[in-house]
């Protein structure tokens, strides 16, 4: 596990893209009074945040999240170090120029806030209105509000008060408007939290196909891995205000570095259950003289072949699959396989050498 102070960076982190950055911190922390003293809630933080990027921000509760996206809308300031947003350095910003930065920025939070005496459709007319500049929103604001809102699944409460909608109808209404004030960066807080699952997708696929469209940079924070993996390119760690590992989307995920995100991962892979089946002697994984169980991890984005019949022809072995868990991340399959392994020792040795020849992490989990 890499130490508090030292994030594990990937090979390929979107510093090397060559985009320009429209935030970033440099050495921030930020320490706030409590009653027993001081706390850090972040700590010598140093990201870059590119143009067109949607980054993930994964932690459980406490590890920062908020306070992260609260010093790129300016509502915090650092105690140490700077953070730089569109060009400006927003602890610098006068009340004037911090109020010009924030209409730059949308943010969406868990309880978003509304005005109880407007429709759902004012709220988000008079955003996509002041992105214009406009005193009033006009009718193309309108029309550009009632177009948001029939894409968030809304289009039939157009007309109601916020105490009319549920809490992810509400969450849903906040994206339309967020969406409507064109902003260059998006902060979205726990976007999915109050959505079932159908929902949640289709916000997340509106969420990647506005940054596409528009070239905003999307920070999203959430404690949920699998939100980060239907869109985000890349991911940033927090743990206890550290970040302790950070890197694109694929690598973070096929080959984690630190405990904190593999126990975000096994949360979600049906992987991790191997070692209760281990733990319990469970006679699914009783082995037969001869067998091995093995377990496979695709880590690299250029292993596409289809290895498991592949080494069954090659060697003259047979695999039995037990788990398995492969999923497509940017375009590549992503997670692995756990089975039993049987044939000739030989044979076996031969194909596992074979499977890290071909890039796939290969780890004997027990052998009879």
């Amino acid at each position: 596990m890499a130490e508090d102070s030292d994030a594990v960076n990937h090979e390929t982190a979107a510093t090397e893209t060559g985009r320009k950055a429209t935030i970033t911190f440099d050495d921030v922390t930020k320490t706030v009074l409590t009653a027993d003293g001081p706390k850090s809630l972040l700590k010598n933080i140093t990201l870059t945040f590119e143009e067109g990027g949607i980054y993930g921000v994964i932690g459980l509760g406490g590890a920062g999240k908020s306070t992260l996206l609260k010093l790129i809308d300016g509502n915090l300031t650092p105690t140490s170090g700077t953070v730089t947003v569109l060009g400006d350095n927003v602890a610098g910003l006068s009340d004037a120029a911090r109020a010009r930065l924030r209409s730059r920025i949308s943010r969406v939070g868990v309880f978003p806030d509304f005005d109880e005496e407007r429709t759902i459709l004012e709220s988000v007319a008079i955003a996509a209105g002041e992105a214009e500049n406009a005193v009033e929103p006009d009718e193309a604001a309108r029309a550009k509000a009632l177009r948001l809102l029939r894409e968030v699944s809304l289009r039939s409460q157009k007309d109601a008060h916020p105490s009319q909608l549920s809490g992810g109808e509400l969450q849903r209404a906040a994206v339309a408007r967020a969406f409507a004030s064109s902003p260059r960066i998006l902060l979205f807080d726990e976007v999915t939290a109050a959505q079932d699952h159908i929902e949640g997708r289709e916000i997340l696929r509106l969420i990647k196909q506005f940054a596409k469209e528009s070239g905003a940079t999307v920070v999203l924070a959430t404690h949920e891995i699998a939100t980060v993996k239907e869109i985000c390119d890349h991911i940033v760690v927090l743990d206890r205000g550290f970040v302790v590992e950070e890197g694109p989307t694929y690598a973070v995920i096929a080959d984690p570095q630190t405990d904190q995100t593999r126990v975000f991962l096994e949360a979600v892979s049906s992987l991790g259950k191997v070692d209760t089946l281990l733990a319990g002697h469970d006679p699914v994984v009783d082995l037969r003289p001869g067998q091995k169980l093995i377990a496979l991890r695709y880590v690299h984005e250029d292993v596409s072949e289809p290895l498991v019949s592949l080494i069954t022809r090659k060697f003259g072995i047979d695999v039995n699959i037990m788990l398995a868990d492969v999923q497509i991340v940017g375009k590549y399959p992503i997670g692995g396989i756990v089975g039993v392994f049987e044939g000739p020792e030989r044979n076996i040795r031969d194909a596992v050498a074979f499977l890290r020849s071909k890039k796939v992490r290969v780890e004997i989990l027990a052998e009879n």
